[in-house]
């Protein structure tokens, strides 16, 4: 998930657990008015599980990231982390209560009121903070006058702590692309990162792929063939596997005609370009005649 859907989903886990515990006040707090008690409690458990759950696909996505993530954290994201992981006993406290000892009630507004409030807090240094550090990013490509300030040296190091956050650097090393399918990839997963990226990042992360590139091409008498299964394996299993893809005999027409069609399923214009569709349908033309 992207920060926005992140944080989004974070602002609603708070809401559904401030609103669980204003019932559970509801409930415990009023001794003169009972009407409407059950009711009360049923909200209040349907709510409760919804947290929950909220809480489990967000932690699911947080454990997704750091475990590709090849740096040493940041002091923000361990406090995150740390408040994160503290929920879940408290929860599993909570509910023990409520259901093995019951004569430990009174102790659950108590309960229920630090972890909203524990939530709230691990929600304003995330939600907060990409909402405080709004970013005006735009697709970014290089320029001519670019070249006085680009150093090889410094992309790899960018590139080596910010895309490492999401995946393994050793998917950036078996990639080809050309110079715009890297300006593309590098600008996409800049939007992913927004506001943790600037525009100076991606030239210089651009530079630098751009380049590495044009070493491995020296080295390497079928660059496009390369190019074309990278595409093949980004692509085309979006949809189905790649055996499906190598197990089909196919001429160069037919591939042709079956790479646009994918096209026009995928409704998208900016899904292949007219280059990458032609070192697409080489590609697997040509791996049907070596074979």
């Amino acid at each position: 998930m992207n920060p926005q859907t992140t944080s989004l989903l974070a602002l609603l886990f708070v809401s559904v657990g401030a609103l669980a515990s204003l019932i559970m006040l509801e409930v415990t707090g009023k001794t003169e008015d009972q009407s409407g008690k059950t009711q009360w409690i049923y909200a209040h458990r349907l709510l409760g599980y919804f947290f929950i759950l909220i809480l489990t696909v967000m932690l699911f996505s947080m454990i997704s990231k750091v475990a590709g993530y090849q740096e040493e954290l940041k002091a923000r994201a361990v406090i995150h982390i740390v408040m994160s992981l503290m929920l879940i006993p408290l929860l599993g406290i909570k509910i023990l209560l409520a259901r093995r000892y019951p004569r430990h009630s009174a102790k659950l507004p108590f309960l229920g009121i630090t972890i909203v409030l524990l939530s709230f807090s691990l929600t304003g240094i995330t939600a907060g903070y990409y909402s405080l550090h709004k970013s005006n990013l735009t697709y970014t490509t290089l320029m001519a006058q670019d070249s006085e300030v680009l150093d090889l040296d410094l992309g790899k190091a960018i590139m080596n702590k910010k895309c490492s956050k999401c995946h393994s650097l050793e998917r950036i090393y078996r990639s080809f692309k050309n110079d715009e399918g890297w300006t593309k990839t590098v600008n996409k997963m800049a939007f992913l990162d927004t506001p943790n990226i600037a525009v100076f990042d991606i030239k210089q992360v651009t530079n630098y792929l751009i380049s590495q590139q044009k070493r491995r091409q020296e080295n390497n008498s079928q660059p496009e063939r390369d190019i074309g299964k990278t595409l093949v394996s980004q692509k085309c299993s979006i949809c189905h596997t790649l055996d499906r893809v190598y197990g089909a005999k196919k001429n160069g027409l037919e591939w042709n005609s079956t790479v646009a069609r994918m096209i026009r399923t995928m409704a998208d214009p900016d899904f292949l370009s007219k280059e990458e569709q032609s070192l697409i349908t080489d590609f697997l033309s040509k791996r049907r005649k070596k074979e």
